[in-house]
């Protein structure tokens, strides 16, 4: 599809000369050569190949002087490195800008701040973050929540980690998989990444100091008989990570890290007892009655609810406990189901009333939306795919969702990280075809395609004509 400078200018309500502009610059940028050719008479064309190369491995650069990814980053070492002090010319010294900016910088920072009750102190040219440590490792994880931590080349916008830590991590991840008999899926898999991470980052940079002097109350103990396995799980992997640190670890970090693997769903894993059943139950049935008066009964399956049931759970944890997920795929959800996201957000709306909940997040509605569509389009599937992603199940929910509506005879065999299945390939058998979000450096004797994780029409055809020529 090829559209003219003009129809790009009046789409984008700018000039032509700025189209032009942003296509060269977009080019010049690109390390895969043009990635907008313009075809004479007829207007520019996206070259969906090399598209797709760049966005999957963010070669495309980010603007470090850019005024937010600045002030992010200078926050996340203050946060780190708290209740330590930092030179303020230190903190600037990487983007040469004026005293003026750099003033107008520390009133934002400091604005930031005090959104998550932390203060902004300033001494003889050094700035430093005070408060309790809940609240600075908040901030911090609303900084880093959704990056790619856990990938092999990891570097955010805001920090480089290095291999042997993210290792380390991994390892971690994986040793709570085994131990706990489950699987660990994204969005869940992020969060905990992140809160080790975050752990790790305090106690190198920072100093802890247990203001609050945190005791367990007794509902928070009866929580824990509940879901002995899974504390006691948390106690071994924070015992590793103090190991790791050459540090003996406050007892309340179990407590923390059994949090988020109460908050996450564990794919697979049945719990002794379940904490407010009957609550979870009974949201789970008003999400489903409300969204099938609009949709129909078909939503409405006692498979469904089980399944919507085993996200809701822990979903009612994270709002009590304060427990945010980000969802990188909110503005693909939006955009792909508008009129679904509509519907759930009101539901949503009205389960909080009803139920005396905290708000849900347009996050966590975009996670609900996903699992209306799944079974609004879900059928009987034939062929097998597997989908791919590099670290986890990441973005692949919504592929399976789009392959599934795209192609109700394919048979969706996995949706697993890269390194997982080259850890079992024997266990995969028969695949007749892979989808992946990454490049596969190696031919693993499967036919693979590599598409973008929205699935667009040119992924449909282009998985068409692969499936065709399999058959």
């Amino acid at each position: 599809m090829t559209l003219t400078a003009q129809q790009l200018a009046e789409m984008m309500k700018v000039s032509t000369k700025t189209i032009y502009r942003m296509v060269k610059r977009i080019n010049e940028e690109s390390k895969e050569g043009e990635v907008i050719v313009s075809e004479i008479a007829k207007g520019f064309r996206l070259d969906y190949e090399k598209y797709l190369s760049l966005n999957t491995e963010n070669k495309l650069p980010i603007k470090e002087k850019d005024s937010l990814v600045r002030r992010n980053k200078i926050v996340l070492i203050l946060l780190f490195k708290s209740p330590n002090s930092t030179r303020v010319k230190d903190l600037f010294k990487d983007y040469f800008v004026s005293e003026a900016v750099i003033f107008k910088d520390i009133k934002k920072i400091e604005s930031f701040l005090s959104s998550y009750h932390l203060k902004l102190k300033r001494d003889k040219g050094r700035l430093a973050v005070a408060g309790y440590e809940k609240n600075i490792r908040k901030a911090a994880n609303s900084l880093i929540e959704g990056q790619n931590l856990s990938d092999e080349a990891f570097s955010t916008d805001f920090q480089k980690v290095s291999s042997y830590d993210i290792d380390f991590l991994t390892s971690l991840l994986e040793y709570t998989e085994t131990k706990l008999g489950t699987t660990i899926a994204y969005p869940y898999n992020v969060n905990i990444f992140s809160h080790l991470y975050i752990l790790m980052k305090r106690n190198r940079e920072g100093f802890i100091e247990l203001q609050e002097n945190r005791q367990l109350e007794e509902d928070e103990k009866v929580l824990i008989d509940h879901y002995h396995g899974l504390y006691q799980v948390a106690e071994q992997v924070i015992t590793r990570m103090g190991n790791y640190l050459n540090i003996s670890l406050d007892e309340i970090e179990i407590f923390y890290l059994f949090n988020y693997l109460i908050s996450s769903r564990l794919e697979n894993f049945e719990n002794k007892s379940q904490v407010n059943d009957q609550q979870a139950s009974a949201i789970t049935d008003f999400f489903m009655d409300q969204v099938a008066q609009v949709e129909g009964d078909s939503i409405k399956t006692a498979e469904h609810h089980e399944d919507l049931l085993s996200h809701i759970t822990p979903l009612l944890y994270r709002l009590r406990n304060e427990i945010f997920i980000r969802n990188n795929l909110l503005k693909d959800i939006k955009l792909e189901y508008p009129e679904m996201f509509q519907l759930v957000a009101q539901v949503a709306k009205a389960a909080e009333g009803r139920f005396h909940l905290a708000e849900i997040s347009e996050d966590e509605i975009g996670f609900l939306v996903l699992y209306f569509v799944k079974y609004r389009e879900m059928k009987k599937n034939q062929k097998k795919i597997i989908i791919m992603c590099s670290s986890g199940v990441g973005t692949s929910e919504l592929l399976r969702v789009k392959v599934q509506k795209a192609f109700p005879e394919v048979k969706i065999v996995d949706v697993l990280s890269s390194r997982k299945f080259m850890k079992d390939m024997t266990s995969y058998s028969g695949i007749d075809l892979i989808l992946t979000t990454v490049h596969l450096k190696n031919d693993l004797g499967i036919p693979s395609l590599l598409v973008n994780a929205v699935f667009t029409k040119q992924d449909e055809e282009r998985t068409k004509n692969m499936l065709q020529g399999g058959r």
